[in-house]
């Protein structure tokens, strides 16, 4: 019965313009695996029928994928095989209310498709998927998903700006529940809602369906899917890259978990902080044969034949059959053999007729150019032709440093040049010209060379010379990082041997067993106990008697073949070590074939002990990679040829006498570099890989009441705390994730990831993550942390001038802030914490613990403290980067040129470089064509100040200062608008109404400006409850990382009140009675506050989200005011509208309120809302006549009641007199009459 093979490739690299940015790999993913399948899986005659589906970029639309699941994958059978490959971005989108008790971040993940980012358009969600696959699992196929992409990330350090990630911005937009393609199907959906689905049991943060599947991710739900740079210059996704490069290498059929193990230990070897995942609904199914086995089997050799129409001979094999291209690092050579030869005589060299090497590789054949025996050789003929020799590429370096490091960069690029024996070029190194292209770079920097990652510039050894010395750059120093760079290629080349295409050992025909003797393991649910199987293997170290021991491990070989083969195991450390450690013989090991009644196996020494080595410990590593190479022949070899120390340069041509055969050649090329030629026997080899990560724990050191804990060696001091009982100690982000799943880093973090990175205590290397998170354990009660008695952290790293840290936690339910950071005055950094959140389940305390990470943001202010006030001209670009102008004379000269002029003023949190975009985002209608609100004005000024120490009015004095200093003083004779935010409205009217702004300025525009006061009793209130909604996407907006940097440099900043925003406070009692300034007023009010399911009392809970989350903030009492004053109202999220309107409107002109806008107070210069508000304040504008004629009508509409007042009080005298003409004492009336007149 022949086995259909449903495949679906979709692949993504443009998406449309202003939607997401685009990739550059994702189309050369599936084109290069459409290949692969096309090639190498067997044809219908053999059993097997390829049905590929393949949609790229445009094609690859929301529906058209839904559409291709329902009608492509949906046919596949019981005997059939149903492939989904996705290759683009990920991302998350906001949960509908409904999956929220799922979601415990409330988002769910999904897959960007061509057209989600659109006004109409959805991302396809986890939950969807899952529903397709259990659509396709009805009729019980062989399911296997594969995602190159990534959803959530957990705020990767220092990524440079050539490293681009599969993982595109949150959704913000709300989703109702009936855009979801199963909202109608009720089974489906309770399903979807049921229990099963714990967000801490995701591993790769993916919502999967319960029928039989396998799942591949590029990475972990806290890691990053990175694209990569191949050897040829093609962008690839690095999971896709090494994924098939496995799978050409494979002659045959692999398991997964083979796949899994190799394809992870290469990733890791390559490309840091991504670890590739495998899923499956039963462990067991991952010993299931790859695609059910339908990869054919190649023969063991290649045929070579001579093409008339290429002139040249050509092989049956090409980059499909892992054959690499020609390039400096060498050559692929082969060996000949008469067609019909036996496999026995092609494994002995001397029989071959003649040798070949490539010239140029294609996909599905290469050109070869004789070099031996061509007189062998009949153009009409067919020879058997086996790979000899493969080619090493060299490690490439980038040297970068500051033209001031030109000696030293000089010195790098000489001993790069006579490295090798004779004083030629170094055979390992190669030096690039594009940063993009390097392996690794190599910083020059105050006098000494640091080996650093390409993505984010972390060392991956010490620098040379360890200490900065007198001597500066010479000759010595600058060999030695040149031999690094030559070890660390070495290593590079010994992870990168792998199985030849046309070998005959299949991967099974050895099985590699890691069996845990002591230590615990972190994996997922399901390995069998005591044996380790997942892709990725992660052993801690044990606690026992008080003192932390490192994990023992044991391996064990089982030859399945019915051959005898030669094995060992390598270890490649990170260190950049090789060894062979595990069996007495170095060399190789004989594992006799299989007979019937058992397989043979043998294991490894007992007591090996993988630990992190106390060098690495001290400086704060505590998580160490060993990357296990079992290497599989079919004759003797000598494994000890790989054998080096860490970091110390190899001693060369180690090579022992009696072993010749072609893998011994080419252990010896790793060393030599040398092109050698085979001698001996042809060897049929094969490889496997398993990465292995040891964590060594930091011991927890309790808090003292009257004195400090230090941590690391010092790096952290916690000072005492007179009631706080706990432990601490310092951890890893993958280490938090064992307990808290993906539930690291708040979404709002993750939307500007240029803006953001995890701080880090101590600096990292390699591929250990830092220290960058503080666990407490055995915490008797974590409420006695309050604002009055904070824990406080002195850190021994310093922060940048505009750089600002969040502590935050995860307590269960909510994202936390738990207080603020600042640079000292001694470069250091202190770290306040205010509060704590509740202990959480933990893997090592019973009593759970609490897990504190933080996050470092940056924020560049327009200028220092003592600089403010700035008045300045301001251009945007298209892309909407603002440039400031603030020299005098410059912008004085811009408003003399200048007729129509609008300034803008930020309020108590940010600046104006967030608000000022908005002019070019903004449109009008003028004569019936849309044009930015920026071509009514000639000029765009800008007026930055302290708000936090100065005073209102003082602020509206330097205002008035400011403008007169550039020509703006009084009858200036042009047109001023000022657009102001919160607090700068404030500003604006004390100048207007106080400071003889009103001969100065022409219209005020004012957004959420709390014109009746605010609620907040201070500033920092305010502050941590706004981080609290963003931290925990409860506003109705979803905000950008930006406006989170805007509230840290608020915290920072300062430790005030809102004294003189209060409701009764001084200044807005003088304000509510200054006198009518007769300056038009514009108001706009947004009222989107809070969601409204975060005011919904939870039956369950006996409470609402938000008042749980003012509780975990504040104390309760404080909670309540908050709660009852502000929420129960309409507002912005800052202010009431109530007293954003709070302006007197027996004015003239009366102040213009325009109608509430869908907008809230972080919002109003970014959303659609408050950008058509501004528009149509700001195009809608009255003209000074048209006030002044107001003003005029008013004067004479007020003489001429004063005189018909008067006239009709005269009449009504005189009535009076007459008819009191006929009573005495008309003297008196005559008198008051005469009175009346005078008056």
């Amino acid at each position: 019965m022949t086995c259909n093979i449903y495949a679906l490739l979709v692949g993504i690299d443009k998406y449309p313009p202003d939607s997401i940015s685009s990739l550059e790999g994702c189309v050369n993913d599936i084109t290069a695996f459409a290949e692969y399948l096309s090639e190498r899986v067997a044809k219908p005659e053999e059993g097997y029928q390829l049905n590929l589906k393949i949609i790229q970029d445009e094609q690859a639309t929301r529906q058209a994928i839904i559409d291709e699941f329902q009608e492509h994958l949906s046919q596949a059978q019981s005997n059939d095989i149903a492939l989904f490959y996705y290759s683009g971005h990920g991302a998350q989108e906001q949960s509908p209310e409904e999956f929220w008790e799922l979601e415990a971040d409330r988002l769910d993940e999904t897959l960007i498709c061509y057209d989600s980012r659109t006004e109409d358009g959805y991302d396809l969600a986890d939950k969807e998927l899952a529903y397709l696959i259990s659509k396709v699992a009805q009729k019980e196929p062989h399911i296997v998903i594969m995602l190159d992409c990534c959803h959530s990330g957990s705020g990767t350090r220092g990524l440079s700006d050539e490293t681009n990630l599969r993982r595109g911005s949150v959704d913000c937009r709300k989703r109702p529940l009936n855009t979801f393609i199963f909202a109608e199907d009720q089974p489906a959906l309770r399903e979807i809602l049921s229990d099963s689905n714990k967000p801490q049991t995701k591993i790769t943060g993916v919502v999967l369906p319960k029928g039989k599947h396998i799942l591949f991710s590029a990475c972990r739900d806290y890691e990053n899917a990175k694209e990569y740079r191949t050897e040829e210059g093609e962008y690839r996704g690095a999971f896709s890259h090494f994924l098939l490069q496995t799978l050409q290498r494979t002659n045959g059929s692999i398991t997964y978990r083979d796949l899994a193990r190799n394809l992870n230990a290469l990733v890791t070897g390559k490309v840091k902080e991504q670890s590739p995942q495998i899923e499956a609904t039963n462990q067991e199914e991952l010993d299931q044969l790859f695609l059910g086995g339908a990869i054919k089997e190649r023969p063991h050799y290649f045929t070579l034949t001579h093409s008339r129409n290429e002139k040249s001979w050509v092989i049956d094999g090409g980059s499909l059959h892992a054959i690499p291209k020609p390039s400096n690092a060498g050559e692929t050579r082969l060996v000949f053999f008469p067609c019909g030869s036996s496999a026995e005589k092609m494994h002995q060299l001397s029989e071959a007729l003649g040798e070949a090497r490539v010239t140029q590789v294609l996909p599905q054949r290469s050109k070869v150019e004789i070099i031996d025996g061509f007189d062998q050789l009949s153009e009409t003929e067919s020879y058997c032709a086996v790979v000899t020799s493969l080619p090493l590429p060299p490690l490439k370096i980038y040297i970068k440093g500051d033209e001031s490091e030109a000696l030293g960069i000089e010195k790098a690029q000489q001993a790069l040049s006579n490295a090798a024996v004779g004083n030629k070029p170094s055979l390992y190194v190669q030096q690039v010209n594009e940063a993009k292209d390097a392996d690794y770079h190599l910083l020059v920097r105050n006098g000494q060379y640091w080996i650093v990652q390409p993505d984010n510039n972390r060392p991956v050894v010490a620098p040379i010379p360890e200490r900065t010395t007198q001597q500066g750059y010479t000759d010595k120093f600058a060999l030695q990082v040149i031999y690094r760079l030559e070890h660390i290629a070495r290593w590079n080349n010994i992870l990168n041997l792998s199985t030849p295409a046309t070998s005959s050992i299949k991967t099974d025909d050895v099985e590699i067993e890691i069996i845990l003797l002591s230590g615990r393991q972190e994996s997922s649910p399901g390995h069998r106990e005591g044996n380790i199987s997942s892709s990725e293997i992660r052993v801690e170290y044990t606690l026992e008697n008080g003192e932390w021991q490192a994990p023992n491990i044991q391996i064990k070989l089982t030859n399945k073949s019915e051959k005898d083969l030669y094995c060992n195991v390598i270890d490649l450390s990170e260190s950049f070590s090789v060894d062979t450690p595990f069996f007495e013989e170095c060399s190789s090991i004989l594992l006799p074939k299989n007979n019937a009644e058992s397989s043979f196996s043998i294991k490894s020494f007992d007591d090996i002990v993988f630990q992190v080595p106390d060098a690495y410990f001290e400086q704060g590593i505590t998580e160490y990679k060993d990357i296990l190479k079992l290497i599989v022949s079919t004759t003797e070899f000598d494994a000890s040829l790989l054998r080096q120390d860490g970091l110390e340069p190899p001693k060369l041509n180690r090579s022992p006498e009696g072993l010749q055969g072609t893998l011994n050649s080419l252990m010896v090329q790793v060393n030599t570099r040398e092109a050698v030629r085979a001698k001996g026997s042809y060897d049929d080899w094969m490889t496997k890989e398993v990465t292995i990560t040891i964590v060594r724990p930091q011991d927890a050191q309790p808090i003292k009441a009257n004195s400090s804990t230090t941590l690391q060696q010092g790096v952290v001091e916690v000072q005492g705390h007179p009631s706080l009982k706990a432990k601490l100690n310092l951890s890893t982000i993958p280490q938090a994730s064992r307990d808290l799943g993906n539930l690291i880093l708040p979404a709002i973090l993750r939307q500007q990831s240029r803006l953001t990175e995890s701080f880090q205590f101590t600096n990292s290397r390699g591929s250990d993550p830092g220290l960058s998170t503080l666990e407490l354990s055995d915490v008797e009660d974590y409420t006695v942390v309050t604002s009055k008695d904070p824990l406080k952290l002195q850190v021994n790293q310093p922060l940048s001038e505009n750089e600002y840290i969040l502590p935050f936690a995860y307590d269960g339910e909510f994202f936390l802030p738990l207080g603020r950071g600042k640079r000292t005055e001694d470069g250091n950094t202190e770290i306040t914490l205010e509060r704590l959140p509740k202990p959480t389940g933990s893997s090592r305390s019973l009593g759970g613990s609490i897990k504190i990470f933080f996050e470092k943001l940056a924020y560049q202010k327009l200028g220092r403290p003592y600089e403010y006030p700035i008045l300045a001209a301001a251009e945007v670009d298209e892309e909407g980067h603002v440039k400031y102008e603030k020299n005098l004379e410059t912008v004085k000269a811009k408003v003399a040129e200048a007729t129509e002029i609008v300034l803008y003023i930020h309020g108590i949190i940010g600046d104006t470089e967030s608000m000022v975009p908005s002019i070019r985002k903004a449109v009008v209608n003028v004569d019936g064509q849309k044009r930015s609100l920026g071509e009514l004005y000639d000029l765009i000024l800008t007026f930055d100040y302290e708000n936090i120490q100065t005073p209102i009015e003082e602020n509206a004095r330097l205002l008035g200062q400011k403008l007169q200093e550039v020509g703006l003083g009084e009858n200036h004779g042009k047109r001023l608008d000022i657009v102001a935010h919160s607090m700068g409205g404030l500003v604006s009217r004390w100048f207007i109404e106080r400071e003889g702004g009103n001969q100065v300025v022409q219209h005020l525009v004012m957004l959420g400006t709390p014109n009746d006061g605010s609620p907040w009793p201070t500033i920092q209130d305010w502050a941590f409850a706004t981080l609290g909604f963003g931290l925990n996407q409860l506003s109705e907006i979803v905000w950008p990382t930006k406006i989170v940097a805007y509230l840290l440099e608020f915290l920072e900043a300062n430790d005030c009140s809102l004294e003189q925003m209060c409701p009764d406070s001084t200044l807005l009692k003088e304000l509510a009675e200054n006198p009518d300034p007769h300056v038009p007023y514009t108001i706009i009010s947004g009222n989107l506050s809070i969601i409204s399911k975060a005011l919904e009392v939870q039956p369950n809970k006996q409470s609402s989200l938000l008042e749980r989350l003012m509780s975990n903030l504040f104390e309760k009492t404080k909670g309540r005011v908050l709660d009852l004053v502000f929420f129960k109202q309409p507002n912005d999220i800052a202010v009431a509208l109530t007293s954003i309107k709070n302006v007197n409107l027996n004015r003239l002109p009366q102040p213009r309120i325009l109608p509430d806008i869908a907008c809230d107070h972080l919002s109003y210069f970014t959303h659609q809302a408050g950008l058509d508000a501004l528009a149509t304040a700001l195009n809608q504008k009255p003209t000074t006549s048209h006030y002044q004629n107001q003003k005029n009508n008013y004067k004479k509409i007020v003489w001429a009641i004063g005189i018909a007042v008067l006239i009709a009080a005269i009449i009504a005298l005189i009535a009076v007199l007459r008819s009191s003409e006929k009573q005495p004492n008309n003297q008196n009336s005559t008198s008051q009459l005469n009175e009346i007149v005078q008056f």
